[in-house]
């Protein structure tokens, strides 16, 4: 498993580290820890391509992926949900640990537009037990990421 401490250090990324005294296994348990709402917490979802291609993609904690709009971000005709053991592989990662940046290769990260509204947000931190606190900034800077709308509302967040 890659150092995620190691990676901001060395690569002097605007961030922190913080350890929970419980794993985070959801979105909302993350929220409900840290007393935010839950789009504050980002998620990183990873995906293969129909051409085999490993993709990073980043949302709100209270949005749902649009895989269709994902693939045509990534010039692709579809995209899936990586495996667990492929989605470890590529960014040195468990499943729901998955931090936004600092992959042992470099990986395409695609960053959903409703991330921006938020002035800083909490992603994976490497374990269920660590969260990594950053700023959308500084995450584009970090991951040369692409913007897009990637996104749609979950039934919890339409009026």
């Amino acid at each position: 498993m890659t150092d995620l401490g190691e990676f901001l250090k060395r690569e002097q990324v605007d961030a922190q580290l913080l350890t929970l005294a419980t794993p985070m296994t959801t979105a909302a348990a993350a929220a409900q820890e840290l007393g935010i709402a839950v789009g504050g917490i980002f998620k990183s979802l990873v995906f293969t391509t129909d051409t085999d291609e490993v993709l990073v993609v980043v949302l709100p904690g209270d949005r749902r992926v649009d895989f269709k709009a994902v693939a045509r971000a990534a010039g692709c005709r579809k995209v899936a949900f990586a495996s667990r053991e492929r989605a470890l592989e590529a960014t040195g990662y468990p499943p729901g640990g998955t931090p936004p940046l600092g992959h042992p290769h470099a990986l395409r990260v695609f960053v959903d537009a409703a991330v921006l509204e938020y002035p800083e947000g909490y992603g994976g931190g490497g374990r269920p037990e660590l969260l990594l606190r950053l700023t959308p900034a500084e995450l584009l800077r970090v991951t040369k990421g692409t913007v897009g709308t990637l996104s749609i509302p979950t039934e919890a967040t339409t009026p």
